[in-house]
């Protein structure tokens, strides 16, 4: 693995650590019922993995609830929730067992992803004077999707030698109605369902996520797939087993 490569890895870690070391000592068990509803359907979400046509890649649908979760959930709660979704979709029917830097990465890069847009459509939108959880959720989603699948196109690139621009541009192409789907359902649900309720809203959002995951499912199977590196990564930037070479 070049040397760039192992920088850029340890780089992402390092920051996920510190961010998650930083959510633990602010843990914060307000709502509690919301936010383990939240952890498990994320979970749950994190189980329905789909190749991404042309390529050896793949996405789910847990990003609806990381979403809504940068909504309702606490910092401490939001990082929980995206470093579990990480481990489920790491580990959850993969082909081979995932390797440790796989797997912190993943989780890095997921929280990090998470926790900077959720940080940022707050910031913003007090700055604005807005308090609609509807913006908040479009924004916050239209933050995490870029960021995301930049961390994972750019460690593809250095790892892999692939063309940054290239794997960005797939991966944009292949989910990108799919992710913004997700978002604007995810905001309507956020403004229909507000405080204490708002866990009601998101399991409504459940016969979706699977009503996406099959339709996906169909579409990757009749689409055949180009030859190209072993990579797995996902919308939220999971990566799997065979992202890195060994040495």
């Amino acid at each position: 693995m070049p040397r760039v490569a192992k920088a850029y890895i340890a780089l992402v870690v390092a920051s996920g650590t510190t961010v998650l070391l930083f959510a633990a000592g602010s843990w914060s068990s307000a709502n509690l019922r919301q936010f383990v509803i939240y952890l498990g359907l994320a979970a749950l979400a994190s189980t329905f993995k789909i190749r991404i046509p042309g390529m050896e890649c793949t996405m789910s649908p847990n990003f609806v609830f990381i979403i809504l979760g940068m909504a309702t959930c606490t910092f401490s709660q939001l990082v929980a929730i995206s470093l579990t979704a990480a481990l489920v979709q790491s580990f959850w029917a993969s082909a081979k067992r995932p390797r440790l830097v796989q797997v912190a990465f993943s989780g890095a890069s997921l929280i990090l992803s998470s926790t900077f847009a959720c940080k940022v459509s707050r910031l913003f939108l007090a700055a604005s004077g807005t308090q609609s959880s509807f913006a908040l959720v479009l924004l916050a989603g239209s933050l995490y999707f870029p960021l995301n699948s930049a961390l994972v196109s750019l460690v593809i690139s250095l790892v892999e030698g692939q063309s940054m621009k290239h794997s960005f541009q797939r991966c944009y192409e292949c989910v990108f109605p799919y992710f913004m789907g997700g978002i604007v359902y995810a905001g309507l649900v956020s403004s229909a369902y507000t405080g204490s309720t708002a866990w009601t809203g998101a399991l409504l959002l459940v016969p979706a996520a699977v009503l996406a995951h099959i339709y996906f499912l169909s579409r990757s199977v009749r689409v055949m797939p180009s030859t190209v590196p072993d990579c797995s990564v996902e919308p939220e930037c999971t990566v799997e087993a065979g992202s890195f070479p060994r040495h």
